[in-house]
């Protein structure tokens, strides 16, 4: 499982982690830190041991580890501790939704789909687009020439999707 945004998926949809890996079949998890707080690292989390056999030999020859691996495997201790990979992945989505609330209504923006974890979905026209890259938004597009992305992150403060918002809410007036 590509677990980039296993924590949003676990938050959003309010199931143990148990539920959708190891008790769904899932052999393999490969759980995204970086979408969740650190800097660098996933975990690699075998529920099938057998796939594990082999894995630091095959790791090395592929040029994956780091020679001081320990500093990389540190920060796991503290986002793992007291569920704070699960705050963190509240927060990303409550702000996910903030957004959304901000834009599902506005004239000549269209939400493409409702959010489900972190990221907004919304079309919105070329001026718009090319405004928002003007006062130094970073976002993708995608689906032919109008979907834009917005990731919400573990550490978005509500005041920046407020201006982001204000600033889509100006760009289309």
């Amino acid at each position: 499982m590509d677990g980039a945004r296993f924590a949003n998926a676990v938050v959003s949809i309010n199931v143990s982690p148990a539920d959708i890996t190891w008790r769904a079949g899932v052999d393999v998890l490969v759980f995204g830190g970086t979408k969740n707080g650190l800097p660098v690292g996933e975990a690699v989390v075998f529920f099938n041991k057998a796939l594990a056999e082999d894995f630091a030999y095959r790791a090395k020859q592929a040029g994956q580890l780091a020679s001081k691996m320990r500093f990389i495997s540190a920060p796991w201790l503290g986002v793992l501790a007291d569920d704070v990979w699960l705050k963190y992945a509240r927060h990303a989505n409550a702000m996910a939704e903030r957004l959304y609330q901000r834009v599902k209504d506005l004239a000549g923006a269209q939400v493409l789909f409702e959010p489900q974890a972190n990221g907004v979905f919304v079309e919105l026209p070329k001026a718009v687009r090319e405004g928002l890259r003007a006062r130094g938004w970073l976002f993708y597009t995608f689906i032919g020439e109008g979907g834009c992305r917005f990731m919400c992150s573990w550490d978005l403060l509500p005041e920046t999707v407020d201006r982001l918002a204000d600033d889509i809410v100006d760009l289309l007036s």
